[in-house]
């Protein structure tokens, strides 16, 4: 048996039976050994003193001195005390002529409560009695001695010397047989007991068990059950964890061959859009340029309500562009360019560009500089443009002041930044899918900003985690390896999927 059976369930309800039957049988050992030599003595002690009590009767028969007497002689007064209750002399009629007890004499055995006379001589009835006592009688031939004053009768009589003696060692084996089925019992009871335990024992942690499968077949893949046991049902538990892990696996698999599709079909769509509308908006906005400077006005005032118009439109121009722009970065290969970059360094200019805005707005901006941080190769321009909007949405959020604190948190195998606002926050039916491409709670948002962000980072190989409670804040989570992934493409392959 391995190391490992021995914590199975199966082991340890055998060690308890083992166990159980050792120490049942050493009980029941101690058992006897005791009953045997309390039997054994009392045996000795009802054998002595039944031998002095014939002795002490013969005696009786064979001088004038009475039974009595030789038992104060032999310091036995209190003859009831012993095991030997009395020692009688009785003629052939049934007449006690002489007794341990002297209240005895001269009375008719039939007057004591241990049967007839017959009953005493007639050893087949004696035999078969079940009684707390046991009489025993030896018919003797003796010369009558004077002191019975026998009237008329032969100088040779036959004389009964009947002895009632206590049957205690029925007592004491029914005693023993007791004590023994009380400790066989205690030893079992105590083994069902600890058997129960463990059985309890191994069968509770299957609640918490089913409890997780339910969650699981809800959907809920984050559950990981705490192993702390090492039998069957540990073991179970490791391979229900494994099993989740596999499924959690393959749901953001599944997550990002959607997002694929969807980069493919945005890819499309922005290459579309590119032909169809980018040159025309160049020559949209050199004609605003022209219009601008050939059709101003002369008079100062019209000229600076015109020139606003032009500028309008101008803005309206960037704002496209800029959203064909997004359409093209969202649906080509990110193709990054690694380099050594100081994260700190780079977040602080972010910070530094948006100070005065900042500053319009009442926002308070806090950089961790203490944090000792490692440096990552990352595609500098890819993060300058995630951190920058990350910022810009965190500030949009306080349009009322408030603080923007971003903090470091180093590992052995990355970096984990936050950004932390105190905004108006996000509402909960809207978490998951601010990541989507196009949803967007702001008016003018295209929705692709958080979207970009989310696919750069991923192609960095880190990840991008949100949480956020409705006016009180929202925190940002980005962690990004020590070295971004080759190439910066997601590397997605059917053959990847783990096993389930």
């Amino acid at each position: 048996m391995g190391i490992v059976d021995l914590y199975s369930f199966r082991a340890r309800i055998a060690l308890v039976l083992i166990l159980t039957l050792v120490i049942a049988t050493g009980v029941l050992f101690l058992l006897n050994q005791w009953a045997e030599r309390a039997i054994v003595k009392k045996v000795e002690k009802q054998r002595a003193e039944f031998a002095l009590a014939i002795n002490v009767a013969q005696r009786s028969i064979t001088s004038d001195e009475y039974v009595r007497t030789f038992l104060k002689q032999e310091k036995m007064k209190d003859a009831t005390s012993f095991y030997v209750k009395r020692i009688l002399v009785v003629r052939e009629d049934g007449v006690i002529v002489d007794s341990s007890n002297e209240d005895d004499r001269d009375k008719h055995f039939d007057t004591l409560d241990y049967g007839t006379f017959e009953q005493a001589t007639d050893f087949a009835v004696l035999t078969n009695q079940n009684l707390p006592y046991k009489v025993y009688t030896f018919p003797i031939e003796t010369q009558v001695p004077a002191s019975y004053e026998l009237v008329d009768e032969p100088s040779i009589q036959k004389t009964y010397i009947i002895i009632i003696f206590s049957d205690d060692l029925s007592g004491q084996l029914r005693d023993t047989s007791t004590i023994r089925l009380l400790g066989t019992g205690s030893v079992l009871t105590l083994s069902v007991a600890i058997s129960l335990f463990l059985i309890f024992g191994f069968i509770k942690p299957l609640a918490d068990l089913v409890t997780a499968a339910r969650r699981v077949a809800e959907g809920d893949f984050d559950i990981n059950l705490t192993v702390t046991r090492q039998d069957e049902l540990g073991q179970l538990m490791k391979v229900f964890n494994e099993m989740v892990k596999g499924l959690r696996e393959r749901r953001e698999l599944e997550a990002r061959l959607h997002r694929a599709e969807q980069s493919a079909i945005v890819g499309r769509l922005a290459s579309g859009i590119a032909h169809e509308v980018k040159n025309p908006l160049n020559y949209i906005s050199l004609t605003i340029d022209y219009l601008r400077s050939k059709f101003a006005p002369l008079d100062q005032d019209a000229r600076e309500r015109y020139t606003e118009k032009m500028d309008g439109i101008k803005d309206e121009i960037k704002r496209l562009d800029r959203l064909i722009r997004n359409f093209l970065s969202y649906g080509r290969p990110l193709n990054l360019n690694p380099k050594p970059i100081d994260l700190r360094e780079l977040i602080g200019g972010i910070l530094a560009l948006t100070t005065e805005q900042a500053e319009q707005q009442n926002i308070k901006m806090l950089l961790d500089e203490e944090t000792k941080i490692p440096i990552i190769e990352a595609d500098v321009e890819r993060l300058k443009s995630c951190f920058s909007n990350l910022i810009l949405n965190a500030q949009q959020a306080m349009s009322n002041g408030g603080k923007l604190e971003v903090k470091f948190n180093p590992t052995n195998i990355g970096l984990e930044v936050m950004i932390i606002d105190t905004g108006s926050g996000i509402e909960t039916q809207n978490l998951e899918k601010i990541f989507e491409p196009y949803f967007s709670t702001k008016e003018t948002g295209t929705g692709l900003g958080l979207a970009l962000v989310k696919r750069i980072i991923e192609g960095h190989g880190g990840n991008l985690t949100v949480n956020s409670v409705v006016d009180e804040g929202t925190t940002f989570r980005v962690w990004l390896p020590l070295k971004a992934m080759e190439n910066g493409e997601e590397k997605i392959a059917l053959e990847a999927m783990p096993s389930i």
